[in-house]
């Protein structure tokens, strides 16, 4: 059961669960919040956990959004790209069949 609640300019997606406890977490790359609450719960006392969480919410969504992201890669030559945490340079060699010859 998914439901939605907006504190001010904040859009929170609750899902009520067989859970113990609730969780808030915050999802890159927009800073998406969610809550997973016990299925047992009011969404009013849902509500006034995620106010009393607002300002950790916010901090932690203008972190999310300032993080670098991979950029759009084009596959050329001297591009960089990481294997494994290592820095690798490319090389691209285009392959060219061999022609064939009337004989």
């Amino acid at each position: 059961m998914a439901e939605q609640i907006t504190l001010t300019d904040i859009v929170i997606d609750v899902v009520l669960k067989r859970v113990k406890r609730v969780r808030l977490s915050i999802h890159p790359p927009t800073g998406r919040v969610r809550i997973s609450a016990p299925s047992h719960m009011s969404m009013e006392s849902i509500r006034v956990f995620a106010i009393s969480k607002l300002d950790w919410i916010k901090k932690h969504q203008k972190n999310i959004r300032a993080q670098d992201r991979v950029t759009r890669r084009d596959f050329v030559d001297r591009e960089s790209h990481y294997v494994w945490g290592k820095r690798y340079l490319m090389q691209v060699i285009v392959y060219r069949p061999p022609l064939e010859l009337d004989r």
